[in-house]
């Protein structure tokens, strides 16, 4: 019956295309919820190493008063940070598990990687918010110097990660 107008078979091909669609707009929202998301991650990160800190140090004399107005700063920020590195893994699920054509063992190695990647950061912050977070928040003001540049070389470290994460996602692309 090809080529009748109004067959069977026409109606499942427009099924089909719509469905199409559908998937390439699912998978496109939650592209733009990644991105967005892990951009929010990084600038946060990026924005407290190379822009927050380094003024809080020009700004106050006394470490003390210094970490006072920092802490002040990041009381409830840990619950954002978790939000969107849900979001990050949550979307980046949802990718993945959205239908594709092909998956190729490169896709799916940048997938893992990702995957792997994401799991560091989510470990290192663990380890930054409920462990590094309350031994700063009551060492002794000779103590801050050591602890500041262990932040600090831990918001690196995530920095790193996530801008590897942000290099295999763009692969990914040409896989």
């Amino acid at each position: 019956m090809v080529g009748i107008r109004g067959s069977h078979l026409g109606s499942l091909d427009a099924l089909e295309g719509e469905h199409m669609e559908t998937q390439e707009l699912i998978r496109a929202s939650l592209l733009c919820l990644h991105v967005l998301a892990g951009a929010a991650w990084f600038g946060s990160v990026f924005y407290g190493v190379f822009v927050l800190y380094p003024r809080a140090d020009t700004i106050f004399e006394s470490i003390a008063e210094r970490e006072r107005f920092l802490i002040s700063l990041s009381h409830g920020l840990r619950w954002h940070m978790i939000a969107a590195m849900s979001l990050v893994g949550l979307s980046g699920v949802g990718i993945a598990l959205t239908p594709r054509n092909d998956m190729s063992v490169m896709w799916l190695t940048l997938v893992g990687i990702k995957a792997g990647l994401l799991i560091l950061c989510a470990l290192l912050f663990w380890r930054v918010s409920w462990t590094w977070w309350p031994a700063r928040t009551f060492a002794l003001e000779a103590e801050l110097p050591a602890i500041h540049r262990e932040f600090r070389i831990g918001a690196m470290v995530m920095l790193c990660l996530i801008g590897l994460s942000v290099v295999a996602g763009a692969l990914l692309r040409f896989c």
